[in-house]
């Protein structure tokens, strides 16, 4: 890794870090506008959050501007930050004092993923102003709506991965309330299946920065707490190492690599992978445009910035456990998104999947493909779940894609994106992710083979799941948009102002994954691993022969799709009703039983838990409390006796207590021998003590 270089003037580098904070005032601004003055009326406030976003977008393409044209090779400065050192470690690292910073770091990735967290959110508000006539929408969800960008924001530029993660969290939390204030009537059971696997990743990111604080280097504790003067950190030394044997499950376990695993939990929890995932499909009551700004930012790129930021943490188990949990969703995904009839529902379930195979290209060591697929995946799955609005909206919220079909006579433009977005999440390359999957393959291909047999899985599951999602994804956009229409006549059509944003949300799309915009390779130059240019021979035999084609993917899942659903539904109905099929079917449809799985893991143990502590609080505490309390109240009556002398004019005075305390004092006044035999066993006992002090 070369030595880092500052370039540019540290004046203009303040200005554009000021600015910055400035975009992200904007944001909190709109939010404290709609909150305090347009709470009556939806419309104003859409509008308000709608101009927030365009002030701080400019601002933001100011601040870009500007570093560009004071830095010596434009696209490639390296990180600049604003801080604020808070709470001294002392006795910790090199070099002075070190400190736990807050502040933001305005470079190349973080920059990336601002722009596109305020780019998919400005969308977003712009397509939910079509929906203003035809849905009842709180002007509080537009409020919520920019105070989720500001997290977002603040998130994209943090300076540490702990800040990060707050940024994140609150976000999530934000988006929850957005979902829940939407679904009329409010179901709460949904917000807490939500957030519960969130909880449960708060869980171990705090025993994971505990074991890095006890147990890790000064490095460590810079990524984690502060600020690394160096470059994003690339992987731990060994990464190009082959790795002994899994025989013994992990084998040199250590407390750092626990560290990174708890680590990697939680980036994955927010990124909606196994086995933390169950919390994705329950967002879909929402309203679609809060699934597409939750799906566009936290799901696809959160976690993955996330997972950057912690980068330099993670050691070969980390990795490798980054690597099969990502595999072990997008198999989970693409199989139950093969058989969903829910139009939303398809989606989530073929985002995590996507996010999915991400992960396994971050946690293989191709950072740089990982990131980029990332960034392109958020842009395609928001134009999809966006879409998905546009199809609900049409149809009067008809989510059963069995009664679509058909729609593209009335949805031409929809359905012209919408399929072009599919062609590209399914590997064609109009979008550049051809490039980035047949690259991060290949990269995965060498990782596998030096791990043994068992790593061969870790190829083949990604490859294999590459054709089914082209499967899936085609099968959700024939189902809707093509044949012939199933059910009743869509009530509506197109609108100009839900259009605008699919149709830029397309563009952004095929720009982004251009080879002569080059984000993989500011990626690669930020965190210090190669970029997805590189090409490796692809392998020979079976799996070069599956690996080739992919950029047929999409048109060949298409022309598969048209052939089965040619004429309705009848052909798979009668596929399906196969004694095997129809066991796989009902097993796929149900999420593989996946919320009874996770009720048994998780949701039972958090029960037990739960009655477990509530036994103890009123069984146990309460009792401790209240024994505590009453020694203390008859330690002052044996003090105030003692001082009185036990007379008459003492028993008078517990005739008149102060506080709750009346009815237990009389009590004791009718009971004196209770008094006196208390005051001969405290007598006793300190005889006692002295007696054994003399001997002593």
């Amino acid at each position: 890794m070369q030595s880092p270089v500052w370039m540019g003037s540290l004046p203009s580098m303040i200005y554009a870090n000021t600015i910055l904070l400035l975009a992200a005032g904007f944001l909190l601004a709109g939010f404290l506008i709609i909150a305090g003055l347009a709470r009556r009326s939806a419309s104003t406030a859409a509008y308000i959050s709608v101009i927030s976003l365009l002030a701080a977008l400019g601002a933001a393409l100011g601040a870009i501007i500007l570093r560009l044209a004071h830095a010596g090779v434009p696209g490639q400065s390296q990180s600049h930050s604003l801080l604020f050192n808070w709470l001294p470690l002392p006795g910790v690292g090199t070099g002075g004092t070190p400190m736990i910073a807050l502040g933001i770091s305005s470079g190349s990735l973080n920059l990336a993923f601002f722009m596109l967290f305020l780019f998919i959110v400005l969308l977003v508000q712009v397509h939910t102003l079509g929906m203003l006539k035809y849905k009842s929408i709180p002007p509080d969800y537009f409020a919520l709506g920019n105070l989720t960008a500001f997290f977002l924001v603040m998130a994209a530029l943090s300076i540490n991965a702990v800040q990060m993660y707050l940024m994140l969290e609150l976000a999530i939390y934000t988006s929850c309330c957005m979902i829940q204030w939407t679904n009329r009537p409010p179901d709460r059971p949904i917000v807490r299946r939500i957030l519960l696997p969130h909880v449960i990743a708060d869980a171990l990111f705090v025993l994971g920065i505990t074991i890095f604080a006890l147990h890790g280097t000064p490095l460590d504790h810079q990524l984690l707490f502060g600020h690394a003067p160096t470059r994003m950190a690339g992987f731990v030394p060994g990464i190009e190492q082959p790795i002994a044997s899994l025989n013994h499950w992990f084998p040199g376990l250590t407390w750092r690599s626990l560290g990174g695993v708890c680590l990697v939990a939680a980036a994955l929890a927010k990124a909606g992978q196994f086995p933390l995932h169950t919390w994705v499909p329950e967002t879909i009551p929402g309203l679609s445009e809060a699934n597409a700004m939750l799906a566009g930012t936290v799901i696809a790129g959160g976690g993955l910035l996330l997972l950057a930021h912690c980068v330099g943490l993670l050691n070969l188990n980390a990795a490798l456990t980054v690597a099969m949990m990502g595999a072990t969703t997008q198999f989970c995904g693409s199989c139950i998104a093969l058989v969903q009839k829910d139009i939303k529902r398809a989606v989530a379930w073929l985002l995590i999947a996507q996010v999915g195979l991400n992960f396994v290209f971050f946690g293989s060591g191709n950072e740089a493909a990982g990131l980029l697929g990332g960034l392109l995946t958020a842009l395609i799955y928001c134009g999809l779940f966006l879409a998905s609005g546009t199809v609900l909206r049409a149809s009067g919220g008809q989510r059963d894609m069995s009664q679509l079909g058909g729609v593209w006579r009335r949805l031409p433009i929809t359905a012209i994106v919408s399929g072009v977005l599919v062609l590209g999440a399914a590997g064609m390359g109009l979008s550049g992710m051809t490039e980035i999957m047949r690259q991060g393959l290949l990269h995965v291909h060498a990782y596998a083979w030096k791990i043994g047999e068992f790593g061969k899985f870790l190829y083949w599951v990604p490859l294999v799941m590459c054709y089914v999602t082209a499967l899936a994804l085609t099968r959700w956009w024939y189902l809707i948009f093509g044949g012939k229409a199933r059910g009743q006549p869509l009530e509506e059509g197109e609108l100009a102002v839900q259009t605008f944003p699919l149709l830029i949300l397309l563009v952004g799309v095929m720009i982004a994954g251009q080879p002569f915009v080059d984000l993989s390779g500011l990626f690669a130059h930020v965190i210090g691993m190669s970029g997805i240019r590189h090409l490796r021979h692809i392998p020979a035999g079976f799996d070069g022969m599956l690996l080739r084609p992919l950029e047929w993917l999409g048109p060949a899942a298409l022309a598969v799709v048209a052939l089965i659903y040619a004429g309705g539904l009848q052909k798979a109905d009668a596929l399906r009703r196969r004694t095997g099929p129809n066991l796989v079917y009902r097993w796929l449809a149900a999420d593989m039983y996946f919320a009874d799985l996770f009720s048994v893991l998780v949701g039972f143990p958090v029960q037990v838990i739960g009655k477990a502590v509530a036994f103890l609080d009123r069984w146990v505490v309460e009792w401790m409390l209240v024994t505590v309390a009453i020694v203390i109240r008859l330690a002052s009556i044996l003090v105030a006796a003692a001082e009185t002398g036990l007379n008459v004019s003492f028993w008078e005075r517990l005739d008149r207590p102060a506080g709750g305390a009346a009815s237990q004092l009389r009590l004791l006044k009718r009971n004196r021998p209770v008094v006196y035999v208390l005051l001969a066993l405290v007598l006793l006992s300190v005889i006692a003590l002295l007696a054994v002090g003399v001997s002593k």
